[in-house]
Order: structure tokens, then C-alpha cells, then sequence
């Protein structure tokens, strides 16, 4: 990996910090509780298609591990939710565009439900709790939503900088 690509894979980290602690700073009060639409996750996407899966894996990871630091959750429920999200989300995206089947709305669309999924998962196993599944239908119902929106804004960002990317 050059050195040029180190450093754009960086600030993709901290452009996703930001966008995460920007978030958390507006809780959104939904049917769902602790629902967020996961504005951190354009730079995921946007690196999954700028430079591929690895890179993917690198941005969103570092992200939710620097992220939880910051906020002081890192190894808590809030950090173990995220990872598990994160973890069922990067791999249903790199499934996605490597099928060459869907488009970056497809492939955003995925990775929101099955971040969501992983979360409903983990917090079942966690806290033995079997009612939270009962949300999921409305938390995959409002993933479509959320991952329309990332995809829109990720591709008019790749738009704008095809040809200026390493």
C-alpha cells in the first residue's frame, strides 16, 4: 500500500469519526429506540467502491475502534453493538459488490439491514432477550430508507471525484 493511499484510508477514518460523534450528539427519537440513520457509514461505502473490499474493512473497523476510544464505550454494550453491526455489514456489502449483481443502492441497502440484523443479533444474545426481535421489521423497513440516502450522497461523492482518487 503506498504511502498516498495511507493517508486517504486515514482521513476516511476520521471523516468517519466525525460523522459518527456528530451523530451521537443527535439522538433521533423513533418507534426504534437507539435507531441512528449512520451517516458514518458514507465513508465505508465510498471506500468500498473507491479502492475496494480490504480498504473497506480497514476504514470501517479503524472507525468503530477509534470511534468507541474517543467516546469512552470501547469494549462496552454500545462498542460490542457496533462491531457486531459492522462486522454483519462489511460482509454483506463485500458479498454485494462482488456478486456484480446489485448497484451501490443495493449494495447500501444490504449493509444497512444486515448492520441492523447483527445488532438485533447480539443484543439477544447478550441479554437474553428475545423481545428486540420484535423490532426488527421496522428497524429493516427504516434501513432501506437510511441506506437510499447513503448510497445517494456515496455516489455523488464518487461522482465528483472520479479521476482524483489514488
Amino acid at each position: 500500500m503506498s504511502a498516498k493511499k495511507s493517508v486517504i484510508l486515514a482521513f476516511l477514518i476520521a471523516l468517519g469519526i466525525i460523522f459518527q460523534l456528530i451523530e451521537s450528539f443527535f439522538p433521533v427519537v423513533m418507534i426504534v429506540p437507539g435507531y441512528k440513520i449512520g451517516i458514518a457509514n458514507i465513508v465505508g461505502l465510498f471506500a468500498l467502491y473507491a479502492y475496494g473490499p480490504k480498504d473497506l474493512v480497514v476504514v470501517c473497523l479503524g472507525r468503530i475502534f477509534l470511534a468507541s476510544l474517543m467516546q469512552g464505550t470501547l469494549f462496552s454494550v454500545p462498542f460490542i453493538l457496533s462491531v457486531t453491526g459492522g462486522i454483519f455489514s462489511m460482509a454483506a456489502m463485500i458479498l454485494a459488490y462482488r456478486s456484480k449483481v446489485f448497484s451501490i443502492y443495493g449494495v447500501s441497502i444490504l449493509g444497512a439491514c444486515f448492520h441492523n440484523i447483527g445488532q438485533v443479533l447480539a443484543i439477544t444474545i447478550l441479554y437474553d432477550q428475545f423481545f428486540m426481535q420484535l423490532f426488527l421489521p421496522v428497524l429493516l423497513a427504516l434501513s432501506i430508507a437510511a441506506g437510499l440516502c447513503i448510497a445517494l450522497l456515496s455516489a455523488n461523492i464518487l461522482k465528483r471525484m472520479k479521476g482524483r482518487l489514488v
